[in-house]
């Protein structure tokens, strides 16, 4: 799961009598959070802020640091189970750039989806943000539910390179000339970008997985 710099990761573990068996007891919990590739703990080991939830269930709200280093991260929650015997468990998280002023996304992501950082990239980012922001007028939503964040930055990320394609397209098809002879490029329909409520297909199937679609009326 990735989570974004400066905003709270909400993080939990279910420990097991056995695969799929009943929830196990298990005390004295402690969370430890430390990069993927080795190096100094970022939280803990510390058993403050871990919650309770419900028999071998338990939650840390990490509130991630705004300058918290873009990279893996390795969850390792560890306690005693009813026969007093060390149990453990681990995940592997991922904290992203936070996205640019008024965007959905960092150039950061736009980087790694696209391969390069194009010209003009916050700006790239903040418009294709606009674009799903309309398409969700009529959307309810918890801007801070992390499905949901992920799901607007991915979103942001396919307008982007959607409307990236499409101008590359536009120019292949304006032909060129040689002398007295023109040449225009013949467009086949049906390898055309798709335009859905003012979004591009792929933007517009992040939004519907999420189920952030089909909440009225779209504005283009």
């Amino acid at each position: 799961m990735t989570f974004v710099a400066g905003r709270t990761a909400t993080l939990t573990v279910q420990w097991y009598a056995y695969p799929g068996g009943p929830a196990a007891v298990v005390t004295g919990v402690q969370v430890r959070i430390a990069p993927a590739g080795g190096g100094t703990a970022v939280v803990g080991p510390t058993s403050s802020g871990v919650t309770a939830e419900a028999t071998g269930l338990y939650s840390y709200r990490w509130e991630v640091p705004a300058d918290q280093a873009a990279a893996d991260y390795v969850v390792t929650w560890t306690g005693l189970d009813g026969d007093g015997d060390a149990v453990t468990a681990s995940e592997v998280i991922s904290v992203a750039s936070p996205p640019v002023a008024g965007g959905y996304a960092s150039v950061d992501d736009l980087t790694e989806r696209l391969g390069r950082t194009p010209a003009n990239a916050e700006h790239l980012i903040v418009r294709a943000s606009r674009d799903v922001d309309r398409a969700l007028l009529c959307a309810v939503y918890d801007p801070d539910d992390q499905v949901v964040i992920d799901a607007l930055r991915e979103a942001t990320l396919e307008q982007v390179a959607g409307r990236l394609d499409a101008d590359a397209r536009a120019g292949r098809r304006a032909g060129f000339t040689i002398g007295r002879l023109s040449v225009q490029a013949s467009a086949d329909p049906g390898d055309q970008p798709v335009l859905i409520g003012g979004l591009w297909e792929q933007a517009w199937t992040v939004l519907q997985a999420a189920g952030l679609t089909g909440h009225g009326p779209q504005s283009r």
